[in-house]
C-alpha cells in the first residue's frame, strides 16, 4: 500500500491519518487496501465510528471515486458505521465530496469535512 496510515483507537472511535500522493499510486487498489485495514481495525477494536483525516494530495478522478466507494462493503466496511472524512487538500474537495454522494447512495453514513472539530461533532 502506498498510502501511509496511522491508526489510533480512541474510546469511541478509530482515528485514521492518511498521507500520500494520489497521482503516484494505483489509487483504486491502494484505497481499497487502506479501507480493508481500517475496517479490520474497527472490527478488532469493536468501534463503529471512524474519523479519517486525509493529508493525501492530488487528483481524485470520478471513475476511481466510483470504483472505490462502490466496493466499501467488500473491503469490510459496515453500513452501520459512521465515517467522517476530513479532506485537508482543498484542491480535491469537490472530487472527494462526490465520493460522499456515492457512499451515501449505497447506504453508508459518510460525511466530508474540512476540519476535524466539525467531523468529531458529527460523529457524536
Amino acid at each position: 500500500m502506498s498510502y501511509n496510515l496511522k491508526l489510533d483507537a480512541e474510546d469511541t472511535l478509530l482515528r485514521v491519518e492518511i498521507e500520500g500522493d494520489r497521482t503516484k499510486v494505483d489509487l483504486v487498489s491502494n484505497a481499497k487496501a487502506a479501507w480493508a485495514v481500517i475496517a479490520a481495525a474497527c472490527t478488532n477494536n469493536n468501534l463503529a465510528r471512524i474519523l479519517v483525516v486525509s493529508h493525501a494530495s492530488g487528483k481524485y478522478p470520478t471513475f476511481d471515486a466510483f470504483q472505490i466507494n462502490s466496493t466499501l462493503a467488500k473491503c469490510g466496511v459496515q453500513k452501520s458505521w459512521r465515517i467522517a472524512f476530513v479532506n485537508l487538500d482543498q484542491k480535491s474537495y469537490e472530487e472527494i465530496e462526490f465520493s460522499e454522494t456515492i457512499a451515501v447512495n449505497r447506504g453508508f453514513a459518510v460525511k466530508i469535512f474540512t476540519n476535524e472539530e466539525d467531523a468529531r461533532a458529527w460523529l457524536e
